[in-house]
């Protein structure tokens, strides 16, 4: 039984050689995930690179931000507090045929955003681990997707970049930067 390979439609690897290909596929896992599961988190270790195959997956920047909280308690009693309250703004979304995860190949090796299918979504988890060492055995290959890994990190910085400007304007209520 032939099955066709899921990464096949990834224009990240169109350089790679469908036999490469193919190992790259076996090392992979399909997992399955529900609208609104977490596929990581902000600063966990990144172990896998993946490729969505169906869905969507957002990328998010989480922080803490302090508020002001206020509680009445009876008519001339108002309690008000400073209390931490968990944020995120969405700085990019992956679509199929799209790969996120790059801090598992590069970098110090931890996630440097959060990651949430917006819907039941499909996707293939691919060990870095087993990646670098074929990168490393195959320089030619190693380099192909690195290329590619440098254009995705690019193009994820830029877009972090200008949602935060975006979100710094409507915070401070100005027109311009």
């Amino acid at each position: 039984m032939t099955v066709k390979n899921p990464l096949a439609r990834f224009k990240f690897f169109d350089e790679v050689r469908p036999d490469i290909l193919d190992s790259i596929a076996r090392m992979g896992e399909i997992i399955e995930y529900e609208a609104g599961n977490a596929i990581f988190r902000f600063d966990e270790p990144a172990i896998h690179l993946y490729g969505v195959i169906e869905g969507e997956v957002d990328l998010s920047v989480v922080f803490k931000d302090k508020v002001l909280r206020t509680e009445i308690e009876y008519e001339e009693a108002i309690q008000a507090r400073m209390v931490e309250e968990e944020k995120s703004i969405i700085v990019d979304t992956v679509m199929p045929g799209q790969v996120f995860g790059w801090a598992s190949l590069v970098g110090p090796g931890r996630r440097t955003v959060t990651a949430h299918c917006t819907e039941v979504s499909r996707l293939i988890a691919l060990p870095a681990a087993e990646l670098r060492m074929m990168f490393e055995e195959n320089n030619a290959l190693g380099y192909a997707i690195m290329k590619k890994m440098s254009h995705i990190i690019s193009n994820r910085l830029k877009k972090r970049t200008e949602k935060l400007i975006e979100t710094w304007v409507e915070a401070f209520d100005i027109n311009q930067i």
